[in-house]
């Protein structure tokens, strides 16, 4: 590759990993514990306890030695109740042996201040999509004297949480005429799609169509990959914003453990029907962990969400955003699409959705607000 004049050589890539590790994928267990281990070393951490398998399975992947170093385990919960996960927090934490640091979420904090000091670094700070979250963690890591924060993130993409037909299309692509009927049958139950082949020509299609749109260097190279694994490494290109600044990390380094090298490059040794085996998401891992965490976890086939927690935050402050937004430096440019002004509507964000490009906009307007004004100094 060519960038600014001067040759670069990419020498990783997750397709590379796929191709090199899928004749003898590595213990997924191991694999985990070794990499969680060896970045948790022996600094103390607040650590991030959502209730969900991911992080539940850092928590179980750390030492007991490790564990006892941990200042505080948090689990942030809203008052709907697909946003308040602690009974599976509460018994992850039984079994370990710790006990729960339990934050009720009142509001987001949006505001320009506040969004002004995201805007620092060299790329919007996409990583600080929930500002009141990431300023809690980086409160706990100053009051307590923690080194950073661990997190899951990262994990429902390296395990394949993702409910898709193309994991049947996989096993066909993989083993041919050996494959197997009954992961055609268990996919189709899981994703409620029918087993006609028309269903998956469909699936198919719209993968093909997605993927005209895939611009990353992780997505150039997937020649001999499935379509469920190259699904998969699209998501795992999108998660690296996870390790990208917040306002936690300006206080202590986040690390996020099912992100690194080791881990990634596992789950995408796995085939995605054995990492999905049964029909059902992240399978491979659940039964990697089975014993050492709590059953009710290990069987759970809800997930988190803050949907309308987030959409009734924006909605809040809907003048303000409305403001920021149509009268930045963003529109100023021309870089705001028509159609905006019609998703700043409240009942447009709560029924919807939406508010995810709301804050990511939000977020990019400080940035270039920030070095615009940087800039003008600069000049001046």
């Amino acid at each position: 590759m060519e960038a600014g004049g001067a040759r670069s050589k990419q020498i990783w890539t997750p397709a590379g990993a796929y191709r090199a590790g899928r004749a003898t994928p590595p213990p997924l267990r191991e694999t985990v514990e070794r990499a969680v281990r060896a970045m948790a070393g022996d600094r103390s951490w607040v650590a991030e306890l959502s209730g969900g398998l991911d992080s539940a399975i850092v928590a179980a992947a750390l030492s007991d030695g490790q564990r006892r170093r941990v200042t505080a385990w948090v689990n942030h919960y809203v008052d709907q109740p697909e946003g308040d996960e602690r009974t599976y927090a509460r018994a992850v934490g039984d079994r370990l042996g710790f006990s729960l640091t339990e934050v009720r979420r009142n509001a987001l904090l949006i505001d320009e201040a506040r969004l002004a000091r995201t805007a620092e670094g060299f790329r919007p700070a996409v990583n600080d999509l929930d500002l009141t979250y990431n300023d809690d963690i980086a409160d706990r890591i100053d009051a307590s004297g923690a080194w950073g924060s661990l997190t899951g993130q990262g994990g429902d993409a390296v395990f394949f949480q993702m409910p898709t037909p193309l994991i049947a299309l996989d096993e066909i692509r993989e083993r041919g005429l050996r494959a197997r009927a009954s992961v055609i049958h268990r996919t189709a139950r899981w994703t409620r799609r029918s087993v006609w082949p028309h269903a998956w020509w469909s699936a198919w299609r719209d993968h093909r169509r997605s993927r005209a749109g895939w611009d990353h260097p992780w997505l150039t190279d997937l020649r001999g990959v499935p379509p469920a694994k190259a699904l998969q490494i699209s998501v795992l290109a999108f998660c690296q914003t996870f390790q990208g600044p917040a306002g936690r990390s300006r206080r202590g380094p986040c690390f996020n453990p099912l992100l690194s090298q080791p881990v990634m490059e596992a789950g995408l040794a796995w085939s995605s029907v054995e990492l999905t085996r049964g029909g059902r998401d992240r399978a491979a891992v659940r039964a990697a962990f089975s014993d050492v965490l709590p059953s009710s976890l290990i069987a759970r086939r809800s997930k988190g969400e803050l949907g309308v927690f987030y959409g009734e935050a924006v909605s809040a402050r809907l003048d303000f955003l409305r403001d920021y937004l149509l009268g930045g430096a963003l529109a100023e440019a021309g870089l705001i699409r028509p159609g905006l002004d019609e998703l700043l509507v409240r009942e447009t964000l709560l029924w919807r959705g939406g508010f995810q490009k709301v804050l990511g906009l939000a977020l990019t307007e400080a940035w270039l607000r920030c070095w615009t004004e940087r800039l003008r100094r600069r000049r001046a």
